[in-house]
């Protein structure tokens, strides 16, 4: 019985070791990476010259390309399945690219269609900031043109959203915070702040999703905005904004002046309940406090949650 087992054994190996058998095991896998890397042309370039090959070195007689008529036929089946094998990847292939192509034209396609409408809603938030804006320069009451004013730059605000959306580093749903508060204090240096009062900007970089930068952004205008009117009664003195992550998840957003330190009531003023509002609407706390420096001036912390933290 051993014996037997052991010719049986023999008889196989033989088989697979047969002319041109074992060859194959290798020519296959050349031709399928050929296809994958280059296409058709270099998939029959590898079949033939692999075909070539196993004529003369492996089908008797070897070292000859004299061949008989059962290897001849062999061989011939074989550079057709091996063609046919090169199609197959090659078609495959070619369908992949293609398909890859308009997913790419795809998503261009709406992106550009995102920024387009980015770019009215932003120019739209403008040409309404600017109409009221010339409503206020023509008011003789102060406080009404306040409020004209303070419109105006909520929705500035808004507007600068837009515009940081194409500079997020990921998609178009997400805002670099930084950039985005760093415009608005540009703005209120420019536009509303006396000349003797130095605003200070220090951030790192943070980005948000795009509906927390406008609620922080409107916060921030808010605070900004009180200190430019109440803070500096002289037309001297300093607000500070900072912006930072604590490690947790969280974004910190402070804004201190050192004014005299008398804060707006937060329970009547409509700047005040609007930051309190979107405050809640972020699940973020707000608070508010005067005195912070040398028992003068107001600070408005802000801590928005944006990933879950630890306790």
């Amino acid at each position: 019985m051993a014996a037997v087992g052991l010719a049986v054994v023999g008889r196989l190996i033989v088989e697979i070791l047969a002319p041109g058998v074992l060859a194959y095991a290798f020519v296959f896998p050349a031709v399928i990476f050929a296809c994958l890397i280059a296409g058709i042309r270099s998939g029959l370039m590898v079949t033939v010259v692999c075909q070539l090959l196993i004529w003369y070195f492996v089908i008797p007689p070897k070292h000859d390309f004299a061949i008989a008529f059962p290897h001849m036929v062999g061989l011939i089946v074989a550079t057709g399945s091996l063609s046919l094998t090169a199609w197959a990847v090659s078609s495959f292939r070619a369908t992949s690219y293609r398909l890859r192509d308009e997913q790419e034209r795809h998503v261009e396609l709406l992106s550009l269609a995102l920024r387009e409408v980015d770019h009215r809603t932003r120019n739209n938030f403008q040409i309404a900031a600017s109409l009221l804006l010339s409503r206020a320069a023509g008011q003789d009451n102060p406080e009404l043109r306040t409020e004209l004013q303070a419109a105006a730059g909520r929705l500035q605000s808004l507007a600068a959203v837009y515009s940081n959306l194409a500079l997020s580093s990921t998609n178009l749903s997400t805002v670099l915070l930084h950039e985005h508060l760093r415009e608005i204090c540009e703005r209120i240096r420019e536009g509303m702040l006396p000349a003797g009062v130095n605003l200070s900007f220090d951030a790192e970089p943070i980005e948000v999703p795009a509906q927390t930068a406008v609620s922080i952004a409107l916060i921030v205008n808010e605070c900004l905005t009180n200190a430019a009117k109440h803070a500096f009664p002289d037309g001297v003195g300093a607000v500070a904004v900072w912006l930072r992550p604590d490690g947790d998840g969280n974004v910190l957003i402070t804004i201190e002046d050192d004014g005299p330190g008398q804060a707006p009531t937060r329970s009547s003023g409509t700047g005040s309940k609007l930051m309190d509002l979107l405050a809640r609407g972020m699940d973020a706390e707000l608070q508010i406090t005067s005195g912070t420096t040398t028992d003068r001036g107001t600070r408005c912390d802000l801590k928005v949650r944006l990933v879950e933290g630890k306790d």
